[in-house]
C-alpha cells in the first residue's frame, strides 16, 4: 500500500511541534503557548538564518549544541524596543505614575523582557530624573542570559541615537539625553553612562514557568504577552498579581491587555495599557 505523504502545511506544524518539544525536553524553555501564528512566523524565519532546508534539521544540532539553543530561544523571544519607545505612555508614566510610586514606603520596580536593554535603561532614566534612584529597587529579567548581558553591556549602534533622543524629548526628558551616553568602539556605538543611574539587577526569570519573587509596586511588560496564548496570558497576569502590592502598577504593550472581569485590575489609563492592582493578594 502506498504511503499517503502528509500536505506541506501539516509537515511544518509536525516540524514546529518536535522543536518545540526539543526546547521544552533539552533546555526546559516551553514556548507551546505562544500565540501560534507569531511562533510560526519566527521559527520559518530561522530556515534562512541557520541556511538549513527546514525545522526538522535544526533539532539535532539543538539538542547536541548548547550555543544553536541559546540562538534560537534568543530568535524567538527577542522583543524590538528602542529607547522611550510610545513617547506619550512615558509621558504619562512620568506625570502621572512615579508621583504615585513616591508615596510608597518602598519601591520595587520589575521590567520583564529586556531585549537589548533599551527600554531598560529608559526607566533607569526616567527613575533617576523623577528623583527617586536612591529609593528604588530595580530589577530587569529575561528568559535568556545572552539578552541579559548584551541589555547589562549596554551598547547599541550610534546610528539610533537621534530617534532616540527625538523620543526622549516627546516624552518630557528634563535633561540632556547625550549626557548618559558616552561613544564608544571607534565612534560607531554608543554606551550607557550606568554610573549615573540607579544600579539594576539582571536577573534570568522564565515567565512561562517560573512565578512572582519579589513584591513590587511597578511591573513593566511590553510587547511580551502578546507573543503567548490565552493561558499563557492568563498564567502571567496571575504572576503579576501575586508580585504586586495593592496599588501598585502595570503596564503592558500597546497590543495588550486585560481581559474583562478581572477584578483584580483597574483601567488607570486603558489607551496607554496603563493599569492599577485593586485587590487584595491572592494566595
Amino acid at each position: 500500500m502506498p504511503l499517503k505523504r502528509k500536505s506541506g502545511r501539516a509537515i511544518e506544524q509536525l516540524e514546529t511541534e518536535l522543536l518545540l518539544l526539543a526546547l521544552r525536553e533539552g533546555y526546559g524553555y516551553d514556548f507551546s503557548g505562544y500565540a501560534r501564528a507569531s511562533l510560526i512566523r519566527r521559527l520559518r524565519q530561522l530556515v534562512d538564518f541557520f541556511a538549513v532546508d527546514s525545522l526538522a534539521d535544526l533539532v539535532p544540532a539543538l539538542l547536541r549544541d548548547e550555543r544553536v539553543a541559546q540562538a534560537v530561544i534568543n530568535y524567538v523571544s527577542v522583543p524590538v524596543s528602542e529607547f522611550f519607545r510610545d513617547p506619550s505612555v512615558w509621558q504619562y508614566v512620568r506625570q502621572r505614575v512615579m508621583p504615585e510610586l513616591e508615596s510608597f514606603p518602598r519601591i520595587n520596580v520589575w521590567q520583564i523582557g529586556c531585549g537589548h536593554g533599551q527600554e531598560t535603561w529608559s526607566v533607569a532614566i526616567l527613575l533617576h530624573e523623577c528623583g527617586l534612584a536612591h529609593r528604588v529597587r530595580m530589577v530587569t529579567t529575561d528568559i535568556s542570559a545572552d539578552l541579559l548581558a548584551s541589555a547589562r553591556r549596554g551598547r547599541w549602534p550610534a546610528q539610533e541615537f537621534d530617534a532616540w533622543r527625538a523620543n526622549y524629548l516627546a516624552a518630557g526628558g528634563s535633561a540632556l539625553f547625550n549626557d548618559y551616553f558616552e561613544a564608544s568602539g571607534n565612534g560607531g556605538e554608543i554606551a550607557i553612562r550606568a554610573d549615573r543611574l540607579p544600579a539594576i539587577e539582571f536577573v534570568e526569570h522564565n515567565l512561562v514557568t517560573d512565578d512572582a519573587f519579589l513584591e513590587t509596586q511597578f511591573v513593566i511588560c511590553r510587547n511580551v504577552l502578546i507573543y503567548f496564548g490565552d493561558a499563557l496570558q492568563a498564567r502571567a497576569l496571575g504572576v503579576f498579581e501575586r508580585s504586586l502590592e495593592r496599588g501598585g502598577f502595570l503596564l503592558l504593550g500597546h497590543c495588550e491587555t486585560i481581559p474583562d472581569g478581572e477584578g483584580t485590575w483597574a483601567a488607570v489609563q486603558p489607551e496607554l495599557r496603563v493599569f492599577r492592582r485593586t485587590m487584595a493578594r491572592t494566595t
